[in-house]
C-alpha cells in the first residue's frame, strides 16, 4: 500500500486504506487545488460503504466501551495496512489495553 507518493494530492496520503473519498474534480480532469486538494487523486477500485442514518443514530447512542469494541479491531486491520513497525503495534496496543479491549495481533 501505498502512504505518500509524489505529485499526489494531500487527500491521497495512505491509499488506498487509509486515503480521504476520491476527489470527483480530478477524475472529470478539472481539480485546480492540485496537491493541496484534500481528496484522494488516485484510482479507487469501488465506491467506499457509508454508514445509513439509522446506523449512524445507532453508533451515536452506543456507549462508548462497547462503541470502542467495535472500532478498534477494524482501525487495527488499516492502520496495519499501511504502517506495521513496532510503534504503531505498541499504539494501538496501548489504547487497547487502556480501553479493556483485546484486539488481534
Amino acid at each position: 500500500p501505498l502512504f505518500e507518493a509524489p505529485g499526489c494530492s494531500r487527500g491521497s496520503v495512505g491509499h488506498p486504506e487509509l486515503c480521504s473519498r476520491p476527489c470527483l474534480y480530478f477524475a472529470m480532469g478539472s481539480c485546480e487545488k492540485g496537491e493541496s486538494c484534500e481528496y484522494c487523486h488516485m484510482a479507487h477500485s469501488k465506491r467506499p460503504v457509508h454508514l445509513d442514518k439509522r446506523h449512524r443514530e445507532m453508533l451515536r447512542s452506543m456507549p462508548a466501551l462497547e462503541w470502542a469494541a467495535l472500532v478498534l479491531p477494524i482501525l487495527q486491520r488499516k492502520v496495519e495496512a499501511v504502517d506495521d513497525s513496532l510503534v504503531t503495534r505498541a499504539m494501538l496496543g496501548g489504547i487497547s489495553a487502556q480501553r479493556g479491549i483485546p484486539i488481534g495481533s
